[in-house]
């Protein structure tokens, strides 16, 4: 078998002046916004080859939108992508994507090993949104055969970084871009 992968989902897209890069600077992101060296090292750091997607993922947020539809097909090419790492919008997105797959792909749920969402606040459900019991909750009881192997991953959920974890001298630039370096260094549950 292949290296195991992790998609990892990217934010919107943004004209310059609206997220700062790794050193502050408030650059454009047309393939949408993410540190993502520190993505793609966190990836490494758990055992998976990145898989970043070269998508935004803009508002809509749905199973439709352009990223979810990468992320996917992504999923679907072999069976090698074994984790999802959704930032921002790339967070919503794969929430959407993971109810497509209970509902509609459910033998594939048991695939996925670990889901991490950074920067895609949602005060009501927050991690609890992640957890495979929903998902599995989700699967329409006709799918449920002998055999058959829910949702059982790991979900890593944060919404975004204290001004106290920012890396030294980025304090004042907005906390949300700096979810994944703050991740990748250690972030506390």
């Amino acid at each position: 078998m292949a290296d195991k992968k992790m998609v990892i989902m990217r934010g919107n897209s943004a004209e310059a002046g609206t997220y700062p890069d790794e050193t502050g600077k408030k650059i454009a992101w047309p393939l949408g916004a993410l540190h993502v060296k520190a993505a793609e090292d966190f990836a490494r750091q758990q055992g998976y080859v990145p898989l970043t997607l070269p998508v935004p993922g803009d508002y809509p947020q749905s199973a439709e939108s352009k990223q979810s539809q990468a992320a996917l097909a992504a999923f679907k090419d072999g069976d090698a992508v074994k984790a999802f790492y959704g930032f921002s919008g790339g967070g919503y997105n794969l929430r959407w994507l993971l109810e497509y797959l209970a509902r509609k792909e459910p033998d594939t749920l048991h695939r996925i090993e670990c889901v991490i969402v950074i920067g895609a606040p949602n005060k009501e459900e927050g991690k609890r949104r992640f957890f495979p019991a929903r998902y599995n909750a989700m699967v329409p009881e006709k799918a449920k055969v002998s055999g058959w192997k829910g949702a059982d991953w790991i979900p890593v959920y944060r919404e975004n970084p204290d001004r106290s974890q920012m890396p030294k001298g980025m304090e004042d630039v907005g906390t949300h871009m700096f979810g994944p370096d703050v991740l990748l260094k250690g972030w506390p549950e």
